[in-house]
C-alpha cells in the first residue's frame, strides 16, 4: 500500500509538471526530496572574427628607365668636384690698333673656393703676340704680358654643350721688345720697354673641355684690342 501511494505521488508530481511551468528549487514529498533545476538555454556560440584586410604594401618605385639613367648620369657627372688646378693653352689673334697680331696664351690657375654652381680660379696669364706693322717712331717685334688673373667659373648645366662660362680679369705687367724709328735716321737697335698689362673677357668652355675665348688686351700698354682664341683646358 505505501508503495502504491508513493507511485501515485509521482504521478501527480510529474502531470502537474507537463501542466505548468514548474520554479526551480527542492521539493518534499514525505521519505522523498526532488530537487528541480532549470534548464538553460545552450550560450550561443561567438561570432568570428572577420577577417582583416591585409595592410597594403608600400608601392616599389617603378624601374629605372634608360633616359631617366641617362639623365641621372648626366646629373652626377655635372657636379663632381672641380679641378683643383688647370693649365689652358690657346691660339688665336689680336686686332684693333696692332691691325693684326698673331697671339700665343697659356693661362694656369689654382682652384680657391667654390660652390655648387661657381667655382673661383687665381693663377698666371701669359702672353706672347707678333704685331704684323711698324710705326713711324716704334716698330714692335715682339709683344709679350706676364700677368696674374682671377677667374669665376660658372656652371651651365646639361641643357646646352657648354660645360661652364669663365669671367677672367688680370692685371701685371706688358713687356714689348721694339725698334725707336726716324724717317731720317733709321731704327735704331731694339730694346725692352716695359709697360702695365690688362686683359678682360670670357672663355666658354665645352663638354669636351675644348675652349673658345674673346676679350680685350691692352696693347703697348693702353691700346685696348680685340683677341679671338681657341684653347684646350686641361
Amino acid at each position: 500500500m505505501k508503495k502504491f501511494a508513493l507511485f501515485f505521488t509521482f504521478f501527480l508530481f510529474f502531470g502537474f509538471l507537463a501542466a505548468e511551468d514548474v520554479k526551480t528549487g527542492e521539493y518534499d514529498f514525505g521519505d522523498i526530496t526532488v530537487t528541480l533545476f532549470e534548464e538553460r538555454e545552450p550560450e550561443p556560440e561567438p561570432e568570428p572574427e572577420p577577417e582583416k584586410e591585409p595592410e597594403p604594401k608600400p608601392a616599389e618605385p617603378a624601374p629605372e628607365t634608360a633616359e631617366m639613367a641617362d639623365l641621372n648620369k648626366s646629373l652626377r657627372e655635372n657636379h663632381v668636384k672641380p679641378k683643383f688646378f688647370y693649365i689652358q693653352p690657346a691660339f688665336g689673334f689680336g686686332t684693333g690698333l696692332s691691325l693684326y697680331r698673331p697671339t700665343i696664351a697659356l693661362n694656369a690657375d689654382f682652384l680657391v673656393g667654390h660652390t655648387p654652381k661657381v667655382n673661383f680660379y687665381v693663377g698666371l696669364d701669359l702672353d706672347l703676340r707678333k704685331p704684323m706693322f711698324e710705326y713711324d717712331m716704334l716698330n714692335p717685334i715682339i709683344d709679350s704680358a706676364i700677368q696674374t688673373n682671377g677667374v669665376v667659373d660658372f656652371q651651365v648645366g646639361n641643357e646646352t654643350e657648354l660645360r661652364s662660362i669663365s669671367i677672367w680679369t688680370s692685371f701685371g705687367l706688358d713687356l714689348a721688345y721694339a725698334q725707336d724709328c726716324k724717317k731720317d735716321e733709321g731704327c735704331k737697335s731694339a730694346t725692352l720697354r716695359y709697360m702695365p698689362g690688362w686683359g678682360t673677357g670670357f672663355d666658354f668652355v665645352f663638354d669636351n673641355y675644348v675652349v673658345f675665348g674673346i676679350g680685350l688686351d691692352g696693347f703697348l700698354g693702353v691700346y685696348p684690342d680685340l683677341t679671338l682664341l681657341v684653347g684646350y683646358r686641361f
